[in-house]
């Protein structure tokens, strides 16, 4: 356990480093290192993901405290265990950022309209969003059955798609209302949770 406390540690500490775009950024990295590494399947990871939704704090953090813990109680270990490991996890993925901005954020707010920084950022958004993106499609068509070897690759395997009416239903009217008519997407989180335990 105390290997996959250090491992555990060591790729929150990644993910941290290189994410740029914020948590659900971080979402893209968590989803492809920990499906990649079996720590999780996906629909623990789709689990994990809903609740970081709605639990107060950033999605990002939220979402490595409950990877760390459910990653611990996976190998087999107790709940000492799981809690170190989910700290370990939360402390790390915010590491990077802290450090960041404690040494960065000074030099970072004289020199944002510099147009080598504005061209840099320039380029770091579409790649953002792309990433986001990605991870959006995976986790809907993972939800509709179409898993592949590691849980990531379920864009490749759309083939097994096998679509149950409700959660099509619900994805639907989540997406058309918060799009059409400024519905809170923690209305639309709140239905579906009653949703899931009436059905």
């Amino acid at each position: 356990m105390l290997k996959l406390l250090g491992l555990v540690m060591l790729v929150f500490s990644k993910i941290g480093l290189f994410t740029l775009g914020g948590g659900l950024a971080v979402i893209a990295l968590v989803q492809q290192e920990t499906l990649a590494r079996g720590w999780l399947t996906q629909k623990e990871f789709l689990d994990i993901l809903s609740v970081a939704q709605v639990t107060p704090g950033a999605i990002g953090v939220n979402a490595a405290t409950f990877t760390g813990w459910r990653t611990a109680v996976n190998a087999g270990g107790g709940l000492p265990w799981a809690f170190a490991t989910s700290l370990a996890a939360s402390l790390a993925v915010m590491a990077a950022s802290v450090i960041g901005v404690a040494i960065a954020g000074t030099w970072f707010e004289r020199n944002r309209s510099k147009p080598w920084l504005v061209a840099v950022f320039a380029v770091l958004r579409p790649v953002v969003a792309g990433a986001i993106f990605a991870v959006g499609v995976n986790l809907v068509l993972g939800e509709f059955g179409a898993e592949g070897e590691n849980g990531a690759l379920c864009i490749y395997d759309i083939g097994k798609l096998r679509i149950a009416p409700l959660p099509a239903i619900l994805c639907l009217f989540a997406f058309v209302v918060t799009l059409t008519k400024r519905f809170s997407p923690v209305w639309a989180l709140a239905l579906a949770a009653v949703a899931g335990l009436v059905f």
